[in-house]
This record gives C-alpha cells, sequence and structure tokens, in this order.
C-alpha cells in the first residue's frame, strides 16, 4: 500500500491527545481528549488493515498468516517486553493480572475486577484492537471478492456497535462500552469501511475536494470534543474517518493543517506512536509515584497564602518531561528493538 505521511500526521493527533489526557488532566478534563485519540486510533488501524488484507495476494491460509504473522511481528516484542520488565521488578498490578495482559484480554478484566489505574491500565486498547486482527482478516479474507457482503456485514456491524453505545440497549454489554470489542468495534469498522471505498475507488473527488466539507468536519469535531452529548461518538468516528480519507485523497484546504499533518518532525513522531503509547504511562507513573508525590504532596499549600493555585500547576512541569522522557524511549526502541525486528517480516512473511 502506498505511503501517505498525513496518515502518521493524524498518529501524531492521536498520542499527543493521550499524553494530553494522561499528563495534564487539568486540560484533558475540560474535553474528550481520551476517548477521541482511542477512536481515532481505532479508525486508522481499521482503515490500514482493511487495505492491506484487500491486497493480498495467494491463498486464503497463506494471506492469512502472512497477515498476522507481520502484525505479531509489529506488535507483541515491545508489549511483552514492558509486561516482561514489570514482572521482574514484582509490579503488582502486572502480577495479579499476568493472565489477562498475556492472552491481550485486559479491557475486560479492568471492568469486571474493576481495578484501579496503574502503569498498564492503557493496555486495554491494544487488547481491543487485537482481538480485532484475529477475527477481522478472517471475513475480508473470505469475502474480499464479494465487495457487497463487505459492505453490507461492515454497515451491519457499525450501526449495532454505535446504536449500544448511545442508547444502552443491551444493559450486561453497558460497563464494557467504552472498552469492550463490541461496541467499539464500530470506530474500528468505520476505518474499515473507508479502506474498501478507497480500494475499490469510491471516494468523491467533489465531497473531498469540497471546503465546505472539510471546513465543516473541522468545526463539527471542535465543538463536539468541547460538548457531551450521546451522539458524538458516532460523530467522532464519522469525522476521524473523514480526515482519514482526505489524508489520502488530497491536501487539505486549511494551509496549516495540511502543513502541519506532513511536517517531517509530526510524521516522525507519527511513525513511532505505537512506542511512545506502550512506554509513556509507565513512564509517568513511576516518576510521578516514586519521585514526585512523597515530597510534593508534604508542601503546606495553604501556607503561601495567593500562590496556593500552585498546587494544581505540576502538570505544566511534569506535561513537556513526560512526553520528551516518552518520545526519547520510543526512538531507542524504534532504532534497537522494533527496526530490527521488524526487517525479517518481508523474510518470514513476505
Amino acid at each position: 500500500m502506498k505511503y501517505y505521511e498525513k496518515i502518521d500526521g493524524l498518529r501524531f493527533v492521536a498520542i499527543a491527545l493521550v499524553l494530553i489526557e494522561h499528563f495534564a488532566d487539568k486540560i484533558a478534563h475540560h474535553f474528550s481528549s481520551g476517548y477521541y485519540a482511542v477512536d481515532l486510533f481505532f479508525v486508522i488501524s481499521g482503515f490500514l488493515i482493511t487495505n492491506i488484507l484487500l491486497k493480498s495476494k495467494g491463498s486464503f491460509l497463506k494471506s492469512y498468516k502472512n497477515f498476522v504473522g507481520r502484525r505479531t511481528l509489529r506488535i507483541f516484542p515491545i508489549y511483552y517486553l514492558m509486561i516482561f520488565i514489570l514482572l521482574m521488578f514484582g509490579y503488582k498490578p502486572c502480577t495479579t493480572y499476568i493472565l489477562y495482559l498475556a492472552t491481550y484480554t485486559l479491557n475486560y478484566a479492568w471492568v469486571y475486577f474493576n481495578i484501579e489505574m496503574n502503569a498498564l491500565s492503557h493496555f486495554w486498547t491494544l487488547a481491543i484492537e487485537e482481538q480485532f486482527y484475529l477475527f477481522w482478516p478472517i471475513f475480508i479474507l473470505a469475502f474480499r471478492n464479494k465487495p457487497k457482503i463487505l459492505y453490507i456485514v461492515t454497515a451491519i456491524i457499525i450501526v449495532v456497535s454505535f446504536f449500544q453505545l448511545t442508547t444502552d440497549f443491551i444493559t450486561s454489554v453497558t460497563p464494557y462500552n467504552y472498552v469492550g470489542l463490541f461496541p467499539r468495534l464500530g470506530s474500528l469498522c468505520m476505518g474499515a469501511l473507508g479502506g474498501m471505498l478507497f480500494h475499490h475507488k469510491k471516494l468523491s473527488d467533489t465531497f473531498f475536494g469540497s471546503i465546505i466539507v472539510e471546513r465543516t468536519v473541522f468545526i463539527v469535531l471542535i465543538l463536539s470534543l468541547c460538548i457531551d452529548y450521546k451522539l458524538k461518538y458516532v460523530v467522532f468516528a464519522l469525522c476521524s474517518l473523514y480526515l482519514v480519507l482526505k489524508s489520502t485523497h488530497s491536501d487539505f484546504s486549511i494551509g496549516f493543517v495540511n502543513r502541519f499533518l506532513s511536517n517531517k518532525k509530526v510524521v516522525y513522531i507519527g511513525t513511532i506512536s505505537y512506542g511512545i503509547y506502550i512506554y509513556h504511562l509507565p513512564i509517568g507513573f513511576f516518576i510521578t509515584t516514586l519521585l514526585i508525590e512523597p515530597w510534593w504532596y508534604k508542601i503546606d499549600f495553604k501556607a503561601l497564602g495567593h500562590f496556593s493555585f500552585v498546587q494544581d500547576c505540576l502538570w505544566i512541569v511534569l506535561l513537556p518531561l513526560y512526553v520528551l522522557l516518552s518520545i526519547g524511549v520510543a526512538t531507542l526502541s524504534s532504532r534497537f528493538i522494533e527496526k530490527p525486528i521488524l526487517t525479517l517480516k518481508d523474510r518470514w512473511f513476505k
């Protein structure tokens, strides 16, 4: 598949929102940063893997083996590396829930056992994606030559998923609305639907070339990030889909957006966003709990009088610190761990 740098630009946006969600809660609480970040990642994933699968050649078994093999080499190494490191240090949440971490089912365990926020809490999103990667290729490869079936089934999944997300129709599923494969499957399949439209060359030049549509999407997205209403989950997925397809179809008419998503530094951070995602929360969690909190919360802020507001400003220092550390560790990981392993992709699963 042709490389589109602006897709990595969108990954930058997603990982930036994740970092704000986890390290700048004073800002994040005012808009849906965390939810939209994950939603954008899901739409991008659904789009890319569906395209890869539709372009695959050869038999069903060969295509499935190659896809799963290449995904495994991309995802597993640093995921299990982080788990292994925390196991070696006897980190209790890791040892207690190791079965769920090892089998990519933490998303369900998190709700079922009411697990408190910890250094591995963010792995629930990776569990959803891995579950999707196991069954979605079977469906796409089985019907890759029958596009009508692909479109109909995908559309049904999208409608049912978002119906549950917005109405809580199935009460037993409701506690898992935001962390379960269903109904978060809606965003993944929204991306997949975009992948099908892209692959079959059904994107409208008029629609994606319209300045009015583009600016309307940005306005609606910004408002939806700041306003709480049930249908915003559908709106988020639709906006993410538009941004992904627009990034593959043509330049954005808003010059700043186009330059930003194509900026070399932005694109680079987008390419290592998976590593940043893996490492950022353990970095922030342990530095905060072991080094920052022991002395910060001993300070008598009331004694500072008019300057007592400083108590709520720690994030101003921690956000850039954790961002830089996360990018640094992810850069080293990409160079010395991930890239050497990825060279095996074409050797083992060409």
